[in-house]
């Protein structure tokens, strides 16, 4: 109950009902009663899911709040109080109870790892190495923008070709099912002659009347089986990588999708001033192509051997010269963090257009798969009634 004698619901982190007493009277709220939820739903506890925007301002609001001189759990409570986040607000709670019994701020944060990840986390404290927390905050706040932006370009690359797969799918067997059979029927009852090409439809239409679960069943049980082996084969999940990368425009797209996370990443840690090995390592992990996680292990690892980075990443054969160029720049005067902030752009506007460019590509590719098979239906249909027509005398 509130200070006004309304009753509230809701969920909060807490050990035991004393605990969640004590926490609910720091948000002005008395218990009235409590029982235990299961974590396993969604939204309790270490399981929790918070949205990108909502992070964002979490970031924004602690780090205007440390450059102001507040005290890190004053700053923590007052984010928790402002946000319209009940799951962020129920975490927030969690964390300043472990701030003020005296745990970092990162470690704090560990706790929820399905919210708050390692390159969060690692990031947070550097700035609680540094001494620099704002400035880990304005990081944050800049990744998690890219990283959401770099999401929506993900999702427009593959939303609208498959959309479009779909609907040719369903045209597809809505005309050999429903449409082709009615008019193949008709030329067939008159005793036409019937070309290789109207054949070869009639066996089609047939085919997906009498199995048309095992032709739609199918590919959709062949995808299964290869998510499946993907997920539970490493060997396996390789060599579809290696694939992948070596596909017209989708290899392009995923490629410069990857090394864009990489950079980005990596460039975030190192400016946050974490060592050039923990960055490589910390940024290897956003990679999803194994090819290029592999590269990105070579290159950590001549480092390590006191190679410089531009030369590891020359022997790891995976990035562009100009890349490679810009690193040597930074490196030889000195100034990795401009040279750094060169590449991110570069990457973003590689992603860009390698996006713009497949999409692009697909509408036509399927376009002109559809005319074809409209051609295909038109000339297996009415060939034969054309030719009827052109032997009779008048």
């Amino acid at each position: 109950m509130n200070t006004r004698g309304h009753t509230i619901r809701g969920s909060v982190v807490a050990d035991n009902e004393l605990d969640l007493e004590s926490r609910l009277k720091v948000v002005g709220l008395d218990l009235i009663g409590a029982r235990e939820v299961r974590s396993r739903k969604k939204g309790i506890g270490k399981t929790a899911t918070v949205k990108t925007k909502d992070l964002i301002v979490m970031c924004m609001h602690l780090e205007q709040l440390d450059r102001a001189g507040v005290p890190l759990h004053d700053a923590i409570a007052d984010v928790r109080d402002s946000t319209e986040s009940a799951k962020l607000k129920d975490i927030l709670t969690g964390v300043y109870e472990s701030v003020k019994t005296g745990r970092l701020f990162s470690q704090a944060l560990a706790a929820y790892p399905r919210v708050f990840n390692d390159v969060f986390v690692g990031l947070v404290a550097a700035g609680e190495k540094t001494g620099n927390l704002s400035m880990s905050f304005i990081n944050l706040g800049e990744h998690l923008k890219w990283t959401d932006e770099l999401k929506r370009k993900v999702k427009k690359a593959t939303r609208y070709p498959v959309v479009l797969l779909v609907m040719l799918s369903l045209v597809i067997t809505a005309l050999m099912m429903f449409t082709v059979p009615k008019m193949l029927d008709f030329i067939t009852a008159q005793g036409f002659d019937i070309p290789i090409h109207t054949r070869a439809l009639i066996a089609v239409s047939n085919a997906f009347q009498d199995y048309w679960y095992i032709i739609i069943g199918f590919p959709v049980i062949v995808i299964f089986l290869l998510i499946i082996l993907y997920r539970a084969n490493e060997s396996f999940a390789y060599r579809i990588d290696a694939l992948t990368l070596r596909m017209p425009l989708i290899g392009s797209v995923v490629r410069k999708i990857d090394m864009a996370r990489f950079t980005n990443f990596f460039a975030v840690m190192f400016n946050s001033g974490i060592d050039v090995i923990e960055s490589l390592e910390t940024a290897k992990g956003v990679v999803a192509n194994r090819v290029l996680r592999e590269s990105i292990d070579v290159v950590k690892a001549n480092v390590t051997d006191g190679n410089s980075i531009t030369a590891s990443l020359r022997l790891s054969n995976q990035f562009p010269n100009l890349v490679i160029r810009m690193f040597k720049v930074g490196e030889d005067s000195g100034n990795l963090n401009e040279a750094l902030e060169n590449i991110k752009f570069f990457y973003n506007r590689e992603v860009n257009d390698a996006v713009d460019t497949l999409v692009g590509a697909i509408q036509p590719i399927l376009t002109v798969v559809m005319g074809l098979l409209i051609f295909w239906i038109i000339a297996s249909v009415f060939g034969p009634l054309y030719q009827s027509f052109s032997k009779m005398k008048f």
